[in-house]
């Protein structure tokens, strides 16, 4: 083998490692920002559990219509 050879080789193993580090990296994010996600929409079923929960006493749930 050459040493033409030998350095495309290198540069071909070189670039495949660059790839993976990329594509490894970029999966990385991406489940950072399913997390991301999940954790809003866990936050908005909360606020939403919490509206929907019974009024603080006095500040009605039933209204007197006996006048």
């Amino acid at each position: 083998m050459d040493s033409v050879g030998i350095a495309s080789t290198y540069a071909l193993t070189s670039q495949a490692q660059t790839q993976q580090a990329l594509q490894s990296e970029m999966m990385k994010m991406a489940v950072q920002q399913d997390a991301s996600l999940v954790a809003l929409l866990q936050e908005g079923a909360e606020n939403l559990q919490s509206a929907q929960a019974a009024p603080a006493p006095g500040l009605g749930g039933q209204v007197d219509v006996t006048a």
